[in-house]
């Protein structure tokens, strides 16, 4: 089982998984956390795992949809507790060392996103193209624009 749920203050996603978690299962909480992240400007993301007893069977394919949903600048604390092992495999099969760490407690892992935390709210890409539905292309055209490639912008 799994819970996300935006933390607006902090702007962090805050993700929990309990139990026996299946692959699937995993598969759509990657998919709908990304996906609020995105939404949202979110570029910090707190996953705890202390609580999983058992699964998901399909590790590397979780690392894949992992690393193929995150963006350059953003960090994913992975609390592991006594699953710390399932936190280094996930972070070591996902091949994104510097954007994924895996933690003992949720206060190494705050420690660890408060710098991202204080960042400045970004304009995602949805917010964007939003605004140019709404108020026309020229008047979107005149915000600046940010690289992709670059998490500072």
């Amino acid at each position: 089982m799994y819970s996300i749920r935006v933390d607006s203050v902090r702007n962090l996603l805050v993700v929990e998984l309990t139990g026996r978690v299946t692959t699937a299962e995993a598969l759509r909480a990657v998919s709908q956390g990304f996906t609020l992240a995105e939404a949202g400007s979110i570029w910090a993301i707190s996953c705890d795992l202390t609580a999983v007893r058992r699964g998901p069977g399909g590790m590397l394919v979780v690392a894949a949809a992992v690393a193929s949903r995150l963006r350059e600048g953003m960090q994913v604390a992975l609390i592991g507790g006594r699953q710390r092992a399932f936190a280094e495999r996930l972070m070591r099969f996902s091949g994104a060392p510097d954007a994924l760490h895996a933690f003992d407690d949720a206060a190494a892992a705050q420690a660890w996103l408060t710098p991202l935390l204080r960042k400045p709210p970004r304009i995602s890409e949805t917010e964007r193209r939003h605004a140019s539905t709404i108020v026309g292309p020229a008047a979107a055209a005149t915000q600046p624009r940010r690289r992709a490639t670059d998490p500072a912008a």
